[in-house]
């Protein structure tokens, strides 16, 4: 058995912190594991990293990239955690990936509406965390996710990859630097990255174009490629992103998707990109081509029914309100029906049926007493809501004064590193002349 399936197994049921059980093993990566855990806030995400010696955790990183980027897209950060060998993340619990509701559909592909939505909405979160002078690096459909209550929200994760690209001060981007490693993953990673340059802004963007095309066609032209080691297979996948024409690629769909890869692709290095240009070519597919709107009617979402009791039967919403709220407000609007339909029975009432109507007044006042009582127990659930809340705040507060000088280094550290790269391309360079 795999080490961490095994120490996935041990983990279950166990409880952390005299508040957090592991309730169900949600998935496995390079360097750790997640779990969906219970506790008495409600449900949340625990994220194990086991600790490598002399080197960066790369779940630090990804938790001080949240808290800096926290907005909407964003799964918030409750806290990161050293026990032991591990670092521990404790986040927002989400729904599926987008992965995962690909393999769910019927046919194994999204509707062109669905894919349209969804760019629109990776647009909006990638615009947010390039402003705050991030790029991510990792575009794929396994980092964009549902909200757990709320499935027309999505969100963008996994930031263990995500680096800043330009100073936070001066707003100047970095020389783009060449014979780079890979960093992403391949089959979606941008044809410049595929080169070994430096990546910014368009290359998180052009990313996206492959993703929407993959969800589209359900596949993508550089899947499957056979070869004996990563090197071959990565000159195989630049060599038919760079041959396959976007028109080639999205053969069949709108002229939209092909201008979206092709202004993407034609970039610059340091160039801003024009996200409202970008997000009216998806605008235009949903109002112009399919004659719908904007409205985030997602393939998984049938109805807003559908919707509404999803949200009702989980424990926390995506707002942070407790589902008994919801449950009382449905039992105040039940009630305040029923105010009115007495209210418009006793103004037709006779004089001889004064007696009923005084009947239905006492009706009246028993139920607003009930209004009361139920507004009453609402309250408390807000305000025991709010100071959980203010408790996350306080805790992401204390956790982004204690990463800001970290934050305000990153660009120095970055520097150092380069320079650094840069004196062992030199002495290279040196050695080689000696030869000769």
């Amino acid at each position: 058995m795999h080490s961490n399936q095994k120490v996935g197994n041990q983990l279950l049921n166990t409880v952390f912190f005299n508040k957090y059980r592991l309730v169900e093993k949600l998935g496995e990566g390079t360097f750790g594991m997640i779990f969906k855990c219970e506790s008495s806030d409600g449900l949340c995400a625990f994220k194990f990293e086991k600790k490598r010696p002399n080197k960066r955790s790369l779940l630090k990183m990804e938790s001080d990239a949240m808290i800096a980027l926290k907005g909407p897209g964003i799964p918030r950060i409750i806290s990161y955690i050293e026990e032991g060998d591990y670092n521990i993340m404790i986040m927002e619990l989400l729904g599926k990936s987008l992965e995962g509701l690909l393999k769910a559909s019927p046919d194994k592909k999204l509707s062109l509406k669905t894919v349209c939505l969804l760019g629109i909405e990776m647009l909006k979160i990638l615009k947010d965390i390039h402003e705050k002078h991030f790029i991510h690096r990792d575009i794929k459909p396994d980092n964009f996710a549902i909200g757990y209550s709320n499935p027309k929200t999505i969100y963008l994760l996994d930031f263990g990859l995500a680096k800043k690209y330009r100073s936070s001060k001066t707003l100047e981007q970095k020389p783009m630097m060449k014979n780079k490693k890979l960093t992403g993953t391949a089959r979606y990673a941008s044809i410049n990255a595929l080169k070994g340059y430096d990546q910014s802004r368009r290359d998180d963007l052009e990313s996206v174009g492959y993703v929407l095309a993959y969800l589209l066609r359900g596949n993508l032209p550089w899947q499957g490629i056979v070869v004996k080691t990563k090197e071959e297979k990565y000159a195989k996948i630049l060599y038919k992103k760079q041959y396959i024409t976007p028109e080639q690629l999205l053969d069949g769909y709108p002229s939209e998707l092909v201008n979206y890869l092709k202004y993407c692709k034609y970039l610059e290095y340091d160039q801003e990109p024009d996200y409202n240009y970008l997000t009216g070519l998806f605008v235009n597919i949903i109002k112009n081509e399919l004659k719908e709107e904007v409205d985030y009617k997602y393939d998984w979402i049938k109805n807003d029914i559908d919707l509404q009791k999803s949200i009702r039967e989980n424990y926390i919403t995506e707002d942070g309100i407790n589902s008994s709220y919801l449950n009382n407000t449905s039992m105040i609007n039940n009630m305040n029906n029923s105010i009115s339909i007495l209210n418009n029975n006793s103004s037709i009432i006779s004089n001889k049926d004064k007696d009923k109507e005084n009947n239905d007044n006492t009706n009246i006042n028993k139920i607003n007493d009930k209004i009361n009582n139920i507004n009453n127990n609402n309250n408390k659930i807000i305000e025991s809501d709010n100071k959980e809340t203010n408790y996350y705040d306080k805790v992401i507060d204390e956790n982004n004064l204690k990463n800001n000088n970290k934050n305000n280094d990153l660009d120095k550290e970055e520097d150092e590193e380069e320079e650094e790269n840069s004196k062992g391309r030199k002495r290279k360079h040196a050695a080689c002349c000696f030869l000769f």
